[in-house]
This record gives structure tokens, sequence and C-alpha cells, in this order.
């Protein structure tokens, strides 16, 4: 079990090594890109709380507060993703 830990722990610290060694653009764009997805999946939660709660129901409403929390972590993943592309070609 000592050693699965030990493990884990060495590969996050890579993992946080490589992110610091980022260039400035992508790091941003990370940055931001997860800043607006988590506002985003606030937002959303928000809404599906109220819509099942407090508001008379409506299927639109239903249907566009689901989809703004999916939204999010999609673009949470575009983000992240696009960063870490945007790293490796300006490495090169």
């Amino acid at each position: 079990m000592q050693s699965k830990q030990s493990k884990r722990t060495k590969n996050i610290e890579k993992i946080i090594t490589s992110f610091s060694k980022m260039h400035k653009l992508p790091r941003t764009l990370i940055r931001f890109g997860v800043y607006i997805s988590l506002s985003l999946y606030v937002i959303g939660t928000v809404l599906v709380i109220l819509s099942n709660t407090v508001l008379t129901y409506d299927q639109y409403f239903d249907m566009v507060s689901k989809e703004t929390v999916k939204v999010s972590f999609i673009l949470a993943a575009e983000a992240v993703i696009g960063g870490v592309i945007m790293d490796y070609v300006f490495r090169r």
C-alpha cells in the first residue's frame, strides 16, 4: 500500500512540474477556461435547482439548465486540451 501511494505522489509531482514549465499563454488559457467553465457550472446548477424546486416546471427551461451544466464540462476539457496542445506546438 505504501508503494502505491508513493507512486501516485511521484506521478502527481511530475504533472505539477510539467504544468509549471508551460508557457504563459497556454497556462493563461487553461486558467481562464477553467474559471469560465466553473462559472457556467454554478449558473447551470442554480438553474437546475430552481427548476426542480421553486419555479413551475417548464420542459425547455429544464433542458437548457441541464445542457448548461454539460457544456461547462465540455468547455473545461477543451480549454485544458487546447492549452496542452498549444504548449506542445510552441515548444517545437
